[in-house]
């Protein structure tokens, strides 16, 4: 079964976007023989069509530059699809992106975790020399609670407001993994960070630029757990 990720779903309003997009399988990435991408707005708008993107030699990376003339507007969940080759079948794969004021980056590194946990570094993986991995796909699946809460996680601007969440929610990835079974203290500590995961969501109060106008006025304050999805 085949793994498709696009690296970046934020573009930044004004600048160009580099999309780039890679295909997996067996835990090998893949190298297409060519891939073609077609970029629409959140209405469906065609705005690029059917584009050749770049094959990365030897790595098999699909990369494409979305001019900043395509990012001159906000959007939320702009469409992107591409086609692509591989050993002569063609596949098609569709993502969405946000262009955004500001993406908002983790705030977190290994030796954060490090700073908490000390032991964590006897602990690693054969072959891993940091749990870089981990602490993205902590960050990935906050600004999808984020966003489930109907907020865009860029509107936050700063991503040290959510830094305690990061490490909570790695830790939380990380003691999972290492649990052999529910026995075991690594499911204990992985329960733990799961509490306090969510624990501190809920309570979060976080500064939000509502207006999008790039800037924190007096009044944009909330609590994150309290917020309810829009429809």
């Amino acid at each position: 079964m085949k793994t498709i990720k696009l690296i970046e779903n934020q573009a930044v309003k004004m600048l160009d976007y580099p999309i780039e997009i890679k295909v997996y399988e067996g835990g090998a990435q893949l190298v297409p023989s060519s891939a073609t991408i077609t970029v629409k707005d959140p209405n469906g708008v065609v705005q690029v069509e059917d584009a050749v993107m770049t094959i990365e030699d030897g790595v098999g990376t699909m990369v494409h530059s979305l001019s900043s003339i395509h990012t001159a507007d906000l959007w939320e969940d702009a469409i992107i699809e591409i086609s692509y080759v591989v050993s002569g079948v063609t596949c098609k794969a569709v993502f969405l992106f946000d262009v955004v004021l500001n993406k908002l980056e983790a705030s977190v590194t290994d030796d954060d975790l490090k700073e908490y946990f000390p032991l964590l570094a006897t602990e690693i993986w054969s072959g891993t020399s940091n749990y870089d991995d981990q602490i993205q796909e902590a960050f990935r699946m906050i600004k999808r609670d984020i966003k489930n809460k109907g907020k865009r996680p860029a509107m936050l601007i700063d991503g040290m407001q959510v830094r305690e969440l990061v490490i909570f929610k790695t830790f939380e990835i990380i003691f999972f993994s290492f649990a052999k079974n529910e026995d075991s203290i690594w499911w204990t500590r992985y329960l733990e960070m799961k509490e306090k995961y969510k624990t501190a969501f809920e309570a979060l109060r976080i500064k939000y630029d509502e207006d999008e106008s790039g800037t924190i006025d007096s009044d944009e304050d909330e609590t994150l757990g309290q917020v309810t999805l829009v429809r």
